[in-house]
């Protein structure tokens, strides 16, 4: 076991009363209104500042401080089948989530206080800060012929299984449209202060396109945090690594500063080199009276976990830390909305084989064969436009349950694009996402006179984001390097897998595609998980969770964990409201706590009682 620590804090060191691990959902909440009520707040965030100007379509999109890239997308594989994605940047998680605003009817599964309260409040609050509102039914957005099409395959769902569809249509969106007759890409000031842009369909989101459009949390709660009465203080690049507990019941955590290279060589060598030098980071240490632990489902149970078996700095974190893991139903299968492209295929071969031989009659042939499949079959539904969702499908679950799938169609962009923007990005030093505009337009032109570029961009395929109230759990163990990994039973889930194929094969069906499973699963047993929940779950006491109702540990007072792992089931829609208006609940009646002039603490007896 490591050596303990001094237990009492020097009259110099760096002090708050209110610190703040982690910017995301459940951290922005508590950073407003911890500032709102007057306390000073510092809020580590181990991710920088995302600036449109600065955004890159390279390595630097992903947070590899390996490799001298400090992106806001965190995308790597947390052992075997899971492969999470979360955010890496002032704001988390609201950076790389689609944007997609949902309630939970009902609270099954979560402790019965939570259960017993009015959340429509909580959920209107957050809300109102987010800027919820559906997607647009006026131009430009209404022509996405991607998003109307699973419009049209929801509504003739509705119409064939009434008993199965529970509803269909666009989604709450936390995005900012340019209202009718207004300006994409026109920037405006939101109801917070803040300059934003509207957002512009031609601008591929996952490359740049969402920046400063998306409600992200640096757009709302925290920028009104940094502009309380006592503003918050945001550190980024800062990473919380060890908590400890002072003698007198306050917490000095241990925290590095990441420190980007210079630039030039210097990254090159941290980079792409084998004998690269390891990432500089800076210590410190900052002392608080009260700790929220918000670094999101993974990073939280990464950190708790390692302050109990590591650092043995926490030891009365129960037995239940790392339990509870849960995907959300997280399932990928594809549509192809194409039928008729053989005789674009069929001749763009024969053309090939003939010119190969020398036919040129017969090559002439086969040309006239290509554009005739063009013509006859339905134009490109550009998976490349669009925000990354828009519409969704609602079904009851394989019980019979509301809310227990969802289906919803996904962007991306094209492997063309994706190429030009990184070179872009290569050789200009950055990639301005209104170029993409530019790239679109380039291979409309090139669709018409390249075979086959033409048949090819009718034949990618839309994705269809599939999720619902599964029950397979995993459990998060460190590794000797003190990372964790996720122990996922995927055979637990193999039924609400099948349920959700079914599912994707009536949507294909209706919309007059061919239905594609999830090849990556089915062929290597891995999973991009964009909804992580679980690891320190809520409970009525330390035999059953780690935290209570309102997120605060058992058996360690002035400890608060508020983010996505303290959900105990899955959500079934996507849970990003739900995890903002948890936090919501919990900061107002951690603030009553705080203002009774006492120590925050789990579920006390006249909670109990109430």
């Amino acid at each position: 076991m490591p050596a303990m620590a001094d237990p009492t804090a020097t009259p110099d060191e760096d002090h708050t009363e209110v610190l703040v691990i982690g910017s995301g959902f459940g951290g922005a909440v508590a950073t407003l209104r911890f500032a709102e009520a007057g306390h000073q707040v510092v809020v580590l965030e181990r991710g920088d500042r995302v600036r449109r100007d600065r955004f890159q379509a390279d390595l630097d999109v992903f947070w590899k401080p390996h490799r001298a890239a400090y992106g806001f997308h965190d995308l790597q594989a947390r052992g075997k089948p899971i492969i999470p994605w979360i955010g890496a940047a002032v704001g988390g998680g609201s950076h790389v989530y689609a944007g997609t605003l949902k309630r939970r009817d009902d609270w099954d599964g979560f402790p019965a206080a939570i259960g017993a309260s009015d959340m429509t409040g909580y959920y209107d609050r957050a809300e109102a800060i987010l800027g919820g509102a559906p997607y647009p039914d006026w131009e430009p957005y209404r022509s996405v012929r991607a998003t109307q099409l699973m419009f049209q395959a929801g509504q003739r769902l509705q119409a064939q299984h009434p008993e199965l569809v529970e509803d269909w249509g666009p989604v709450h969106l936390g995005i900012s449209f340019a209202p009718e007759g207004g300006t994409p890409g026109a920037e405006f000031v939101n109801p917070h202060g803040c300059t934003q842009r509207y957002y512009d369909p031609r601008e591929q989101s996952i490359l740049g396109g969402d920046i400063d459009a998306k409600n992200s949390l640096d757009r709302n709660y925290l920028f009104l945090a940094e502009r309380a009465a006592r503003p918050a203080e945001i550190r980024p690049l800062c990473e919380a690594d060890r908590i400890e507990r002072l003698a007198d019941g306050r917490y000095r955590v241990h925290y590095v500063r990441h420190v980007p290279p210079p630039g030039g060589w210097a990254t090159v060598r941290r980079r792409w080199l084998p004998w690269r030098p390891p990432p500089q980071r800076e210590p410190h240490t900052i002392v608080a009276d009260r700790v929220v632990v918000a670094a999101g489902a993974v990073g939280s149970s990464e950190l708790l976990l390692r302050n109990r078996d590591v650092h043995a700095t926490l030891p009365e974190l129960g037995p239940h830390v790392g339990q509870r893991y849960t995907s959300n139903g997280d399932y990928l299968t594809l549509i192809i909305p194409f039928r008729g492209l053989w005789l674009s295929w069929l001749g763009f071969v024969a053309m090939v084989v003939c010119l190969i031989l020398h036919q040129w009659w017969g090559a002439g042939a086969g040309a006239l064969a290509y554009y005739a499949g063009l013509l006859v079959s339905r134009p490109s539904y550009d998976p490349d436009l669009g925000t990354t969702n828009s519409d969704n499908i609602r079904f009851k679950g394989p019980d019979g349950k509301s809310q227990g799938a969802y289906i919803e169609s996904g962007r991306y962009p094209t492997p063309g694009g994706v190429l030009v923007a990184m070179m872009i990005s290569g050789i200009t030093g950055r990639f301005r996402p209104r170029s993409y505009r530019r790239i679109h337009a380039v291979s409309r032109v090139l669709r018409v006179v390249v075979p086959p570029l033409g048949a090819l961009a009718r034949t990618y395929p839309i994705p269809l984001l599939s999720m619902g109230r599964d029950h397979a759990f995993g459990t998060f163990r460190l590794t000797g390097d003190g990372r964790a990994v996720i122990d996922y039973d995927t055979a637990a889930n193999r039924d609400f897998y099948g349920y959700l194929e079914k599912l994707g094969k009536l949507v294909g069906k209706a919309a007059g595609a061919y239905w594609l499973p999830h090849v990556p699963f089915k062929l290597l047993g891995r999973m991009e998980v964009p909804h992580n929940q679980g690891g320190v779950p809520m409970g009525t006491s330390p035999d059953d969770g780690v935290v209570d109702h309102a997120g605060r540990v058992f058996g360690l007072p002035n400890l608060i964990v508020l983010d996505g792992s303290i959900i105990p089931v899955s959500v079934g829609p996507n849970p990003a409201l739900t995890i903002t208006a948890i936090a919501e609940r919990a900061m107002d009646i951690v603030l009553a706590q705080v203002a009774g002039g006492g120590d925050v603490v789990a579920a006390p007896a006249e909670e109990r009682a109430a």
